[in-house]
This record gives structure tokens, C-alpha cells and sequence, in this order.
């Protein structure tokens, strides 16, 4: 063993958890964990040194001069807005670029994910007294586009080892009125699409992947938003891909796609022959992007590989550090998931590693050592109370029963996802990932730390 490495059984001697069972292993341990053991020391919020004195990641987003110089062409070429759909439109040359990096026949940008999410419901025909099977652990939006085209959101619980939604939950949920399945990448881990598009066949129910927060993520080596009939985007300023705001959907399917796009740019068609068969000519609103946010974008996208590769290789050596460590590891990943994204990195924690040390008081002893970790989390949105404010409005009212609105809210029960948010569930942001191996390192030291001095924070 090297040097600077300790034995398991002095380590195990020295900390306040050696005697229920050892929540640290050192069997096998690399070199760096050896060394990350031995400077572990008092937390800081005990009054100790803080593993770093400045934050955890890169500012963000990134750019250079020639990302200023890209905004600066569009602003001085007069042409703020665009909806003609010309190839020299910025608009329309990002949307051919990111339909190519997704690898997809079709991309229609929009203003927001928001109203990506919006446009491709209505692609699917959802509309007043309809379902969409969707999941609790999701931004608001998700919800907020179906219950605004008058549909009621229906929200699966979380698979409590992924966070996603739990897709063996779903076929019990199905109804008569379930126009679509809606299901979130949340964070950027993939959701088992494998079960879903199986459910979507089988029912003959189109799949909306929301992908908003999982750019470059990959199931089966396909892109995630690639997988189901219409995938959405976001681009808003904390997403792995963004401009400030804005959003895309993409597909293969040029019927449904045509639809997407002529209701994003006030019922104008463009395309194919297809375009003669659509519903939707004439029909619409604008959710157009400006060619401010396509350069923006355009700007981000050249970036987009590089980045998520070094993304990619910061997560391997972070959970390659907490395969040593019990009591905090990453959430696990579907057979089919090829590749993360990584807007919310989640991990599982385990009090009971801790001496039953909770998890807001894990979060803040981690935020004293100088490293901030998210409620592992988007939502619980079934207990929001915006459903209410929904429900009650008198357009809900005239279209659904009291019979069947009291079935929905006495159906609305997500417990699992509640535990999560409340006990188990941690996470980084994209960020984090951006910085250095030394960074995951700092990560699984403050750990350490805490998991060594434990029964002190209770």
C-alpha cells in the first residue's frame, strides 16, 4: 500500500462510525481516496478548515469574441425577426444544425421550451377533456402546457433508484381520454424509454419526450428527443445548450413536424408535399425564436460535443471515487442509457451511513466545506398548488365533471418522489462538471469529512 494510504482498520478506529459496520471502505481503494481519507478532517461547520474557499464550478454560460460578434452580425443586419423560413434566415440554418447534431430529419425552434412543449402537444391533438401521462419529479412547464390546453397532466411516481418516472407505473394510468405520454429526462439521465415507446405501441399513444434539461443525453445510442414521436428542448440559460431562452422540437415524422412548425409561426406551412394533408394551415400563434437567440445558439452549439465529453469524463472519475464511499452514490442508469446529460447530476444519500444524520443537515454541512448540492429534485409538482388554481377556473369546470376532477385529485398520490425530495435525493449541477478532477475530488472529501464526524452534526 503507498504511503500516504491508511489501513482499514485504523481509519475505521479513528471514525465515529467504525462501529456501525463501516460506511467508508478502503478495500481496493485508489491512491487519491487513500489520500482524500487521510486530509479529511474536522468539517467546517464544526469550525474547521473548508475544503475550498471559493465555489464549486465554472461561471456560466461560456463564451468568446466571436460568440459577441455573432450577436453583433444579427443585430446589425436589420433583420430582427423572421418567419419567412428562408435557408438564410439564422433561424432556419440552426434549426438544419441542431436537426443534424440530434439526428433527425426535422427541427422547429421556438421562443422557450415552454413552448416547445406547448407546440408539440398540440401536434399530438391534445386538447379540452384530454389526459397526458406524465411525472411528478419535472419543472413546472411540463404540467403548466397541458392543463393550458385544457387536459388534465396525469402524474406517474418516480422510480426511487433513477428519479425517473416509473414506467410500470404508467399502464394502470391509461384511460380512454389518454391522448399522449409525456415522459422528462430529468437532470439528463433518460427515462426507460424501452418500456415507454413499448406502451406507446401497444395503446397506439404517441410519446412527447420532454428532453428540456438533456442535450446529448443518448438512449440505445440514439439522442434522447430522438427516441419518441417529438422530442422538446429547452435553451434557457441554465440548460447545457442555451441562449437565454429558447427551445426546439425535433422528429422524424414530417406530418407531425409540419404541425409543430406551422403553430409556431401562425399557421405558416413550409417543407414538403405533407404540408397539404395538415390540419393545422391557418392555425397557430408565435412561438418563433429571433435570430438574436439563433445566433446565440448557434454560437453555444459549436461547443456543445467538447463540453459534454468533459462532462462525461468529470462523472467517471467522481463515481469512480464513490464506489468507495456508502452512503452516497449516483442514481442508477437504465440498460438502454448510453449516455447522460447533465443539467442535475442526482445522487441517492443514505442517512443510515451517517448515523442517521439528515438530509438538510448533510446539504448544509456540504455548503459550510464551500460545495452546494441540489434536493436531488425538480419537484413534487402533484402537490402544487397551481392544480388547484387550474381546477377551479371555469373553463375546467364546464369541460370536466366535479365526479372526474375529484377522481384526478384523489388519484394524485406520488409518494415515493415525496421521500425523495425529503430524505434521499441530492444532486450538481451542469456546471460542476465544467470544472476539474481535483473538483470531484473536493466533492468526495467534503463527504468524507461528514461522514467521519457524523454523530457530532446531529
Amino acid at each position: 500500500m503507498k504511503k500516504d494510504s491508511i489501513t482499514r482498520r485504523k481509519f475505521l478506529k479513528k471514525t465515529s462510525i467504525g462501529a456501525t459496520g463501516g460506511a467508508l471502505s478502503l478495500g481496493g481503494a485508489t491512491s487519491i481516496y487513500a489520500n482524500i481519507v487521510k486530509q479529511a478532517d474536522i468539517p467546517a461547520i464544526l469550525g474547521g478548515t473548508p475544503v475550498r474557499t471559493r465555489g464549486l464550478g465554472v461561471s456560466w454560460p461560456i463564451y468568446d469574441e466571436s460568440d459577441i460578434q455573432m450577436f453583433l452580425d444579427a443585430y446589425k443586419s436589420n433583420r430582427w425577426s423572421e418567419y419567412s423560413n428562408r435557408d438564410t434566415e439564422r433561424v432556419v440554418q440552426f434549426e438544419k444544425m441542431y436537426a443534424e447534431t440530434m439526428g433527425t430529419k426535422y427541427c422547429a425552434a421556438t421562443n422557450a421550451g415552454t413552448t416547445a412543449l406547448d407546440a408539440a402537444q398540440r401536434a399530438v391533438d391534445v386538447g379540452p377533456g384530454d389526459e397526458v401521462i406524465t411525472q411528478t419529479n419535472t419543472f413546472i412547464a411540463t404540467a403548466q402546457t397541458t392543463f393550458n390546453l385544457y387536459a388534465l397532466p396525469v402524474f406517474i411516481d418516480s422510480d426511487p433508484d433513477t428519479f425517473m418516472i416509473n414506467a410500470d407505473l404508467i399502464e394502470e394510468r391509461i384511460t380512454e381520454n389518454t391522448k399522449a405520454i409525456l415522459p422528462v429526462h430529468i437532470g439528463g439521465a433518460a427515462a426507460d424509454m424501452d418500456k415507454i415507446m413499448a406502451i406507446s405501441k401497444k395503446y397506439n399513444i404517441p410519446v412527447v419526450e420532454d428532453a428540456c434539461q438533456a442535450h446529448m443525453g443518448e438512449w440505445r445510442n440514439k439522442k434522447l428527443g430522438a427516441v419518441g414521436h417529438l422530442g422538446c428542448f429547452s435553451f434557457q440559460a441554465g440548460k447545457s445548450l442555451c441562449c437565454g431562452e429558447g427551445g426546439a422540437v425535433i422528429g422524424d415524422d414530417e406530418n407531425l413536424m409540419a404541425k409543430v412548425d406551422a403553430y409556431s409561426n401562425n399557421g405558416r406551412t413550409r417543407w414538403g408535399s405533407s404540408y397539404k394533408r395538415i390540419t393545422f394551415a391557418g392555425i397557430g400563434s408565435n412561438f418563433r425564436m429571433t435570430p438574436f437567440q439563433a445566433a446565440v445558439a448557434t454560437g453555444q452549439l459549436r461547443r456543445l460535443e467538447e463540453q459534454s465529453t468533459l462532462r462525461d469524463e468529470n462523472s467517471a472519475h467522481l463515481e469512480k471515487l464513490l464506489k468507495e464511499i456508502q452512503g452516497v452514490k449516483p442514481t442508477y442508469k437504465y440498460l438502454g442509457q448510453t449516455r447522460r446529460a447533465y443539467y442535475i447530476y442526482q445522487m441517492i444519500y443514505d442517512k443510515n451511513y451517517f448515523n442517521g444524520l439528515s438530509k438538510s443537515k448533510f446539504r448544509n454541512a456540504m455548503s459550510e466545506e464551500g460545495i452546494r448540492l441540489g434536493n436531488g429534485i425538480d419537484s413534487s409538482l402533484h402537490r402544487g398548488s397551481f392544480i388547484e388554481g387550474y381546477l377551479n377556473t371555469r373553463a375546467f369546470k364546464n369541460i370536466f365533471s366535479k365526479q372526474r376532477l375529484n377522481k384526478y385529485r384523489r388519484d394524485n398520490r406520488c409518494p415515493v418522489n415525496e421521500r425523495i425530495g425529503e430524505e434521499t435525493g441530492i444532486s450538481l449541477g451542469q456546471r460542476v462538471f465544467l470544472g476539474t478532477k481535483k473538483d470531484m475530488e473536493d466533492i468526495v472529501e467534503a463527504i468524507v469529512k461528514i461522514q467521519k464526524n457524523a454523530s457530532k452534526l446531529l
